[in-house]
């Protein structure tokens, strides 16, 4: 991934790009762009990977759309075989509205795309400072500046469960994910989080919240007005368990 889809943590793709091709030049490299496209620059001519996948989702685009990028001259093998209609590459017929979709979607995200990404910083970074200074016993997940994702915040909040702060947040109208929305459902702890070092209470504890072109600055006042109410909350609860 270009991009870490929890973290927001934007990988070194042409550093890795190279190694890869040092070692092997025939090494087919694959690119997950899903959690980049939109938010950062990424030029494949720059940085020559033979596949690269886009979804569309994740612009705000109709679900269960995507794209798949091939290099020229890159000859791919079909595993299942489609209809003349389709050019033999898929089983079924193409669904066109949701192509369409996305490729509306795709013209927004980049319309004033170097403003949008400003903007999203800024309101990204409004949003961890002021979570940080307002609430005691917070951990930021992944790194800061220009090596994150310019619409991701994932924190972690001590003593206070990451599963019941979504649902508190909710009841106000602040809607976010606690880890991983591929992985939540199991209640587990991030693997992602795991393996950065991060224990199983602040893994835990930890919800992402995402910053998008549409938000403005009254949106992140809003939720560094009930997020602070919240975590007191569910902190007072879990004083009171601590204690029978």
């Amino acid at each position: 991934s270009a991009v870490n889809n929890e973290i927001g943590t934007i990988q070194p793709i042409k550093e890795i790009l190279d190694i890869v091709k040092d070692k092997n030049p025939n090494t087919v490299f694959h690119a997950d762009l899903s959690d980049a496209y939109g938010r950062i620059s990424f030029d494949v001519n720059k940085i020559p990977v033979d596949m690269a996948t886009v979804s569309s989702y994740k612009i705000l685009g109709p679900r269960g759309v995507g794209a798949l990028y091939v290099r020229e001259g890159f000859r791919l093998q079909r595993i299942i075989e489609g209809q003349i209609g389709t050019q033999r590459l898929w089983p079924g017929i193409e669904n066109t509205p949701l192509v369409v979709g996305f490729v509306k979607a795709s013209e927004l995200a980049f319309e004033n795309f170097e403003q949008n990404v400003s903007h999203m910083k800024r309101l990204r970074d409004k949003l961890i400072n002021g979570i940080l200074g307002k609430i005691d016993e917070t951990l930021l997940n992944g790194p800061i500046g220009d090596k994150r994702s310019p619409d991701n915040v994932n924190i972690s909040f001590l003593k206070c469960e990451g599963e019941a702060l979504t649902i508190e947040l909710s009841l106000k109208g602040v809607y976010v994910s606690s880890g991983s929305a591929c992985t939540r459902r199991a209640l587990q702890p991030s693997h992602v989080l795991v393996a950065i070092g991060r224990r199983f209470e602040e893994a835990h504890g930890s919800i992402l919240m995402k910053v998008s072109r549409y938000h403005k600055e009254e949106d992140i006042n809003y939720v560094l007005k009930v997020i602070p109410e919240a975590v007191a909350r569910l902190r007072k609860i879990y004083g009171s368990m601590g204690e029978t």
